[in-house]
């Protein structure tokens, strides 16, 4: 059975194109030799996407995207950040399901450990164009109009850090007209979804509003065999929306578009289980327990100039995390030190968090008309964090877990940007020429107060202060060689900041934490994007190569027992293929496959880093495959009811847990199904989430010599709901 799976997914990845959710559904024809005419006029429409902060045909971006538009979010369930991994073959994902820490690699170029700093993270999340803290990463998809995950270097357009890409998430727009829509979903292991959307005109044609929200539960799954007992992965969120659009009663297109949003996550994560054992199980006193809420609100001002099209985006956003965690799992600790689980059950070995992020982000942009032959864009951006970190650790063992340390990190950067795009010779050819500088201003202020544990001083404080200067950009030609075909060559030049780590490491033995260096890369893309079967199908397909300098990591220096930055060459190639194909106005299949070949360059003695080890969680193999049915309607009994199915598959081999290459990940499948009847605007389904009851490990780490621990997916969950629309 799985064996057939990755070869279905393989075999879809490599005949079909680009998410079919982007495209209309309604295909019309008739059957002639096996395949379907289609009318002209019931063609699939152009993927439109923002990839270059304009809207343009998907197939004219010189670079590749996996996209997905709002139905096709719908029907298979990207409701937040891990949903999404498993719809973009080459993004890989480590996550903790704790609403906090979550941070993605993208064809191999990403965190080669735990995200660092507030902004060590090489594939930014942007909603409405604004980026999205690293530390707060992991939210609800609420109510989106598309996902447009850009592969390569995005740092012109999309700005600071985004070395190994972006994700580029759109929002619905209030509508013209009054509608509604309400989701709900129960299920296995207490899992439960509420969700509404409201939208329409406010003050006439002039004023529009939506408004969304969302509640979800679901029950933890590891077992906590410690005396307080209980189950851990549980989570409990709230997320919600606004959006106010102004269109003045003026000709002169002038538009402010108002929004604000709130996610609230309260976890009991589990972080690591160990590796080998027959059920996943920790032993915590205390549990840890996590209360993690994001917020953001934003100004977007548009205005037509004649010359070019004005935009000013205006934002403050940040997060709040309140945490208190068991450093010292017994069933982990127990088999390092030799010794019995129950001597780390100490209730007073523990970490308590307190985490806040304040950021702010303007953004002004003058770009062409549409109708212009030369397309450009240029702009000056301004980014300010202020990251106050509070820690309280108590441990029975180690000074670097004891002491109280309170951290302020402070950033402020600065940008200019421009590229353009203009035929060359032909207008079938067209050149693309980018450049952006961002100049970054660091500062960490910090203390450390001892508790009296042997090895660790009284008293440590630390001002330290780091600039960066930053150059990205791209070179790109885009050749229409027909109709239908595209062929493109990009090479794109990736940066990504340095800085501090988000609290003084060292503090405990009096010695400042050095910062680590910023890391830079150059990737070269080459691909093709096409249409054929009368526009029912298009296959794209690209090879990349990224050489990427100074890759971060900090890691633990046992000689003299102090944390050291690291800075890894690394490099990767690889090829990817996605399709799509309408086989009939029901029927679509879909899917995507990633070969990447990554390894890094150098060795460290520290880390156990030796050249020619693979980057670490970054699977060789990865793949996606959808089918989706939406049935004619069939008259019973005198009600007309249509039929519908999804059925989604996600194939994840093996990858490293580490840099020293010290155990290998399990390999995974991930099949989703969902199937059920609309009754007009009402739908009635069945689900499955994780239907084959895999046990995923998402990434993993290696405590000491043969104790291996990982964080694991979900298991399988069965359930039913309905959606209503009016």
């Amino acid at each position: 059975m799985r064996a057939f799976l990755t070869a279905a997914a393989a075999v879809s990845a490599l005949t079909f194109s680009a998410p079919f959710g982007a495209y209309a559904q309604d295909v019309d024809g008739s059957v002639e030799d096996g395949l379907i005419e289609v009318e002209a006029a019931d063609r699939p429409d152009e993927i439109i996407v923002t990839a270059r902060q304009r809207e343009e045909a998907a197939r004219d971006v010189p670079f590749a995207l996996t996209v997905l538009g709002g139905d096709a979010l719908e029907l298979r369930r990207v409701d937040d950040t891990f949903s999404l991994f498993r719809q973009a073959p080459g993004l890989s994902l480590t996550s903790f399901d704790d609403g906090r820490f979550a941070y993605f690699q993208l064809r191999g170029i990403g965190p080669l450990t735990q995200a660092i700093g507030p902004d060590d993270g090489s594939v930014v999340t942007y909603v409405d164009g604004v980026p999205q803290p690293v530390f707060a990463s992991e939210f609800a998809y609420l109510d989106l109009e598309r996902v447009e995950v850009l592969r390569g270097p995005q740092g012109t357009l999309f700005g600071r850090n985004s070395q190994g890409g972006a994700i580029n998430v759109t929002t619905r727009a209030p509508s013209d007209e009054f509608e509604g829509k309400v989701r709900l979903e129960g299920g296995e292991q207490g899992y439960g979804l509420a969700e509404t959307s409201l939208s329409g005109p406010l003050a006439g044609d002039r004023v529009k509003g939506r408004l969304s929200f969302r509640a979800s539960t679901v029950d933890g799954f590891v077992d906590n065999i410690a005396p307080i007992g209980g189950d851990l992965g549980d989570r409990t969120s709230y997320s919600g929306r606004g959006v106010i659009v102004l269109d003045p009663a003026t000709e002169d297109g002038f538009r402010v578009t108002l929004s604000a949003n709130v996610d609230y996550q309260r976890s009991n994560p589990f972080y690591y289980v160990s590796r080998g054992a027959p059920e996943p199980a920790v032993e915590l006193d205390p549990i840890n327990e996590v209360e993690r809420t994001a917020w953001g609100t934003s100004i977007k001002v548009e205005k037509p100039l004649g010359f070019a099209d004005f935009t000013s985006i205006t934002a403050v956003n940040g997060f709040n995390n309140n945490q208190v965690t068991d450093d010292t799992d017994g069933l982990i600790y127990g088999t390092l030190f030799g010794q019995t689980p129950a001597d780390f059950l100490a209730p007073d070995s523990f970490s308590d968090w307190d985490e806040q992020e304040t950021r702010f982000f303007q953004e002004f942009r003058l770009s062409n008309v549409t109708e212009s032959d030369v397309a450009w864009a240029a702009g000056l951006v301004y980014f300010r964090s202020d990251l106050d970190v509070q820690l309280d650790n108590r441990s029975s063992f180690s000074p670097i877990l004891n002491g109280d340390r309170d951290a302020e990190q402070i950033i402020n950067s600065y940008a200019a940007y421009g590229e353009a795009t203009a035929p060359i010779f032909d207008p079938r050819l067209k050149g693309t020429l980018g450049f952006r500088y961002t100049r970054d201003e660091k500062s960490l202020d910090a203390t450390f107060a001892g508790v009296g544990f042997p090895g660790s001083v009284d008293f440590f404080e630390e001002d330290s202060q780091a600039n960066f200067d930053l150059f990205t950009g791209r070179a790109a030609l885009n050749f229409e060689a027909s109709e239908n075909v595209n062929l493109y060559a990009t090479v794109g030049r990736g940066a990504k900041s340095g800085g501090f780590p988000r609290l003084t490491l060292n503090a405990a033995f009096g010695a400042a934490s050095p910062n680590y260096a910023e890391s830079t890369s150059w990737t070269y893309e080459a691909g093709i994007k096409t249409r054929f079967l009368d526009g029912r199908a298009n296959v794209d397909v690209n090879g990349f190569y990224n050489d990427v300098e100074d890759e971060q990591l900090f890691v633990l220096d046992f000689i003299a027992f102090q944390f050291v930055p690291v800075n890894l060459d690394t490099r990767s190639f690889g090829v990817e293929a996605q399709g799509d194909f309408a086989v009939s106005r029901n029927l679509s299949v879909s899917g995507g496959l990633a070969w990447t070949d990554g390894e890094i360059r150098e060795g460290d003695a520290f880390s156990g880093a030796v050249p020619g080890n693979p980057i670490p969680n970054v699977a060789e193999i990865s793949t996606t495959a959808t089918v989706d049915y939406q049935g004619d309607a069939i008259s019973w009994a005198g009600e007309e009811f249509s039929p519908f199915a999804t059925l989604t598959h996600q194939y994840v081999s093996e990858r490293a847990a580490d840099v020293a290459d010290s155990f290998d990940l399990d390999a995974y499948h991930n099949v989703d199904f969902r199937i059920g009847l609309a009754f007009g605007n009402i739908d009635v389904f069945a689900f499955a989430r994780n239907l084959l009851n895999e046990e995923q490990e998402i990434n993993g780490t290696l405590f000491g010599p043969g104790v291996e621990a990982s964080a694991l997916g979900r298991p399988r969950i069965v359930g039913g709901g309905l959606t209503g629309r009016f």
